[in-house]
């Protein structure tokens, strides 16, 4: 049985757009600050931390956390944890969050650098 097999998203995805509203330079790598709208989860913010490949400048891994409050008042926190690419001015995150609705979602984000837009494809891993 193949990896493949073993990782399942469910057939439900949702697409959110969000905008990059900070990026700050640390002496370990780059702290960035996205907002948007997520869905049933709401507003949503999100602080990532990166990190370079020390062989591979354009790649690395990310950490982050997510928070949200929907319409009605319910609050959810993710807590995100991945890798990313960058070819020239667009950035992929592929992560996998741990949200405390229970869901777990593999998330594909594209990051344009040039205009502050984020892209998110969300999907919930089958358990």
């Amino acid at each position: 049985m193949s990896v493949a097999d073993k990782f399942t998203l469910g057939s439900e995805s949702f697409s959110v757009e969000g905008t990059i509203t900070s990026i700050t330079n640390t002496p370990d790598g780059v702290t960035a600050n996205v907002t948007g709208k997520a869905g049933h989860y709401g507003k949503v913010y999100l602080t990532y931390n990166f990190l370079t490949n020390p062989k591979h400048e354009t790649q690395g891994s990310v950490t982050g956390i997510g928070r949200a409050i929907a319409d009605d008042g319910e609050s959810n926190e993710g807590i995100r944890n991945g890798v990313w690419t960058r070819d020239g001015h667009i950035v992929t995150i592929y992560s996998l969050d741990d949200v405390t609705d229970g869901a777990i979602n593999f998330c594909i984000e594209t990051w344009d650098l040039r205009d502050d837009s984020v892209k998110f494809e969300f999907s919930r891993v089958q358990k």
